[in-house]
């Protein structure tokens, strides 16, 4: 299913916790984390879209820059917008800031696409994953009616839509640490990313 796929990358936070320069643009190893996740996608994914707060930042790159339609500034308002603009029937949506993105995790879950499905979602140690997930364009009613009534995490809506969870024990066969779902909201977690990288303990 990978032609009715696109890649949706979401780098519209607030960086609240991580002032400065944008999550994304920060190093790891050799190269910026965007630059990380636009070479995974590039080889997968035909279209690939950057929900953004600031377009001009990102044009650089060989991708098609959006902001929010409905613009709340968090994670539902930019898969909104990621569907909205997505020409295909599905995107794998992924956070901007997850340095150790992992190809073989993301091939799996849109090749587990079939007709009728909503939402495709990781299932972690922790809970769901919505940040590392595919999901239909026939989410954006649901979506849009959440966003209305400004219930604004991710999960709420799973319970309306027709949605398959990916098992940890199939995830930790592609990715043994579950380094995929790693993402940077803090100073610590940076340091801890670089040490990561440096040791090459990511896949």
């Amino acid at each position: 299913m990978k032609d009715n796929c696109t890649g949706v990358i979401l780098a519209g936070g607030l960086n609240r916790r991580l002032p400065g320069k944008k999550k994304t643009f920060h190093r790891i190893g050799n190269q910026m984390i965007l630059d990380t996740i636009y070479n995974a996608f590039r080889p997968i994914f035909e279209e690939i879209i950057i929900v953004v707060n600031d377009p001009l930042d990102f044009l650089d790159w060989d991708l098609m820059v959006a902001r929010d339609i409905i613009p709340t500034r968090n994670a539902l308002a930019g898969l909104h917008t990621g569907l909205f603009y997505s020409s295909n029937d599905y995107a794998y949506v992924t956070a901007c800031d997850t340095p150790f993105i992992n190809t073989r995790v993301i091939e799996y879950m849109i090749d587990q696409i079939q007709p009728g499905d909503e939402v495709i979602v990781p299932r972690t140690d922790d809970g769901l994953e919505p940040l590392s997930a595919v999901y239909s364009k026939s989410c954006i009613p649901m979506i849009e009616k959440n966003l209305a009534e400004q219930i604004f995490m991710i999960k709420r809506f799973f319970k309306k839509a027709r949605v398959k969870e990916i098992p940890v024990a199939t995830l930790k066969e592609l990715d043994p640490a579950m380094e995929f779902i790693f993402n940077i909201n803090t100073p610590n977690d940076l340091d801890r990313a670089r040490k990561m990288a440096l040791n090459g303990e990511q896949v």
